[in-house]
Order: C-alpha cells, then sequence, then structure tokens
C-alpha cells in the first residue's frame, strides 16, 4: 500500500493525487487533455496585460491558473503605478526617456519570465516583485 509523502495519508490504486492534502502522486500519469491545454492559454494570459482579467475572474480555474492570474493582475497594477511615476517625470526629456525604456524592458523581461513558469508548469513567484501582494489570492 503507498502512503503520502506530504501528510502520510494511504493512497489507494490509480490516485493521482492524495485525497487528503492533494499533493501530487509521483510517477501517476497526468491527463494531458484539452484541461491542460486550457490551464497553459489561461496561464500565459495572465501576463499579457490587461488581459490577466481573463483567467482572474473566470470561475472554476485550478489554483494554478489562478496564482499565475493574480501574479499577472498585480503585475499590471504595478506597471500602472510605475507609468504613472515616469509620467511624472515627463518633463525631463532625458531621465523621461531613460525612465520609459527601464520600465518598459523590465515590464517585458517581468511577464516573459511568467510566460516561462506557466510553459514549465512552474508556480513560482516574480523575481523582485514577488513579494508585493496589491491583490491577495
Amino acid at each position: 500500500m503507498a502512503y503520502c509523502s506530504k501528510c502520510g495519508s494511504q493512497l489507494n490504486e490509480g490516485d493521482k493525487a492524495c485525497g487528503n492534502c492533494g499533493e501530487p502522486v509521483p510517477g501517476a500519469s497526468r491527463s494531458t487533455g484539452n484541461s491542460s491545454s486550457n490551464e497553459m492559454w489561461m496561464g500565459i494570459l495572465s501576463y499579457l496585460g490587461v488581459l490577466a482579467l481573463i483567467p482572474y475572474l473566470v470561475k472554476d480555474q485550478t489554483p494554478f491558473v489562478h496564482a499565475h492570474a493574480v501574479r499577472g493582475i498585480n503585475l499590471l497594477l504595478l506597471e500602472v503605478i510605475v507609468w504613472v511615476a515616469v509620467g511624472v517625470f515627463s518633463w525631463v526629456p532625458v531621465l523621461n526617456d531613460i525612465l520609459s525604456t527601464l520600465a518598459g524592458l523590465a515590464s517585458f523581461v517581468l511577464s516573459l519570465i511568467g510566460i516561462i513558469n506557466v510553459a514549465n508548469k512552474e508556480d513560482k513567484d516574480l523575481p523582485f516583485i514577488g513579494t508585493i501582494r496589491l491583490i491577495k489570492d
């Protein structure tokens, strides 16, 4: 008989996850059907600006998609705050150009890291801003 590596509960034959804590069972076959593809696309939408609202507002999302949607909304709100701050310095041409370039590059890189995390099926926070939570789970 198999037991969960996380909580120690007894596992039944064919279980893909622990019935007690939800820990995936090592070696259990995972379905590669439409739900996995949908999860991937919804996770990617989470990091495409205002499109992050779609997976955030859709009901019955998996915890994986919901976590990425919350991260995407937080990234979007931080981008808005940064662009407002950059706008304050618009009267200084050189400083405005430098800050706009840095803000755009940082936004692109963080979105790309989030999309890579989704593609790798990793549930990780974004670097540098991962601890900032403007929207809670």
